[in-house]
């Protein structure tokens, strides 16, 4: 061959590569929805970005105020979010008013148990779940409505009517601690809810398990919480959960609770076949460096 009929094969060689990578270029990049920065969940989106990086994919995480804006993100096609992170019983009640996501879901994996923990000041007359479900007109701190911790709440109530009796204040945790902390019974909030890793070191729970003179914590057992996702498994589990390590404190490290699992979603629709492959391979293979030791 010539060099002067070799030309064309090159060109066309060169041409092809081209619109190889040009398609290449065009997939969408990985979108993750997180949570509020600093958070469990913003760490975990950075570190599967960290491990996408090595496998080629480009990734982008995003801040949110928690699961349900998750779901949102991830369900609406004219938004890029095609992976997101949420808890098992977010996703339930999401799916309760959006049945066809389902079919566009892909579960990556779970991504450690989280679970409800519930503050009360020291001297409350709330000491188990049973006492918000009478019509006192106490108020409970959730955060904002598009967090784990709210949407929680709202299927309690959905499961256990008489919850209802107890409204939700969608006021942050630390501000609704110092109301019950400056006020004790006077405040209309009297309760706080988080919805987190049992060691995890949240601003509500640090300042629960370092000030015992000022607040404590109440169990969560009412059976009427037991319910299942759509492949059978439970919602919620029952367990006596360690919430710190017990260094010379003088009350209980343990409460009674229900956890939830948190979850790794995709949308199938959002994501091409080879980026779907590969974010399977990493949690299959690389789950323990995306979820951390905490998530066990």
């Amino acid at each position: 061959m010539t060099l002067k009929s070799a030309l064309p094969y090159t060109l066309v060689l060169a041409a092809g590569l081209s619109a190889a990578g040009l398609t290449q270029a065009a997939d969408p990049p990985i979108v993750i929805s997180t949570g509020k920065s600093g958070g469990g969940y913003s760490t975990i989106g950075e570190r599967l970005k960290t491990v996408l990086a090595e496998q080629d994919l480009s990734a982008q995480v995003l801040t949110s105020a928690g699961s349900i804006e998750n779901l949102n993100r991830l369900d609406d096609p004219q938004n890029p979010t095609n992976v997101a992170l949420t808890q098992a019983d977010a996703l339930k009640y999401y799916l309760k008013d959006h049945p066809g996501f389902a079919d566009r879901l892909m579960n990556l994996g779970e991504i450690g148990k989280e679970c409800v923990f519930i503050v009360v000041g020291k001297d409350s007359d709330i000491h188990n779940d049973g006492d918000l479900q009478k019509a006192t007109g106490k108020l409970i701190a959730v955060q904002s409505p598009n967090s784990g911790a709210a949407v929680t709440w709202e299927y309690m109530t959905a499961l256990e009517p008489k919850f209802k009796h107890t409204a939700a204040a969608f006021v942050d945790g630390a501000e609704a601690l110092l109301q019950i902390k400056s006020n004790s019974k006077a405040s209309k909030i009297q309760a706080v809810m988080v919805v987190q890793k049992p060691m995890a070191k949240s601003t509500e729970m640090q300042v629960a398990l370092d000030n015992p003179k000022d607040f404590r914590l109440i169990p969560v057992t009412d059976w009427s919480l037991n319910d299942k996702l759509p492949d059978g498994k439970a919602v919620y589990s029952f367990e006596t959960v360690t919430v710190a390590e017990k260094k010379g404190w003088s009350f209980d490290t343990k409460v009674d609770t229900i956890c939830t699992q948190g979850l790794m979603l995709s949308n199938k629709t959002k994501l091409t076949t080879d980026q779907r492959t590969r974010l399977s391979k990493v949690m299959l293979l690389g789950a323990s460096r995306v979820v951390g030791e905490e998530g066990k």
